[in-house]
């Protein structure tokens, strides 16, 4: 009697099914592998907006104080200009009094009788 052989079939080849799920994962990682790189994309934009944040808020801010600036210059000037205005009348008043005063100093104010 002769033995035949029976070869067994290999334990390594895959079955439909595993391939199927192997392709489903491939697939899966693709998508995940894809995802992180479009989230680190947008990670790195985040963070180059933060890094400019204070420099837009800071013009942000000038731009708003710019015309309060302004409008304290122009108050000054103003001030400055009714000051000046309210201090010529005085200088001139005072001209005609010192005049007289110095008149009378010495006699010869207009009040004199000839």
């Amino acid at each position: 009697m002769e033995l035949e052989a029976v070869t067994p079939e290999p334990n390594w080849q895959p079955s439909v099914t595993s391939v199927f799920l192997w392709h489903q994962q491939q697939e899966r990682q693709g998508a995940l592998e894809q995802e992180l790189v479009k989230t680190r994309e947008e990670l790195q934009a985040m963070q180059a907006l933060l890094e400019d944040l204070p420099g837009i808020f800071e013009d942000k801010f000038r731009q708003r104080l710019q015309p309060m600036l302004d409008q304290q210059q122009r108050l000054l000037s103003d001030n400055a200009m009714l000051r000046q205005h309210l201090l010529m009348p005085k200088q001139e008043l005072s001209q005609p009094r010192r005049r007289q005063a110095l008149l009378h100093a010495f006699g010869l104010g207009s009040n004199r009788a000839a």
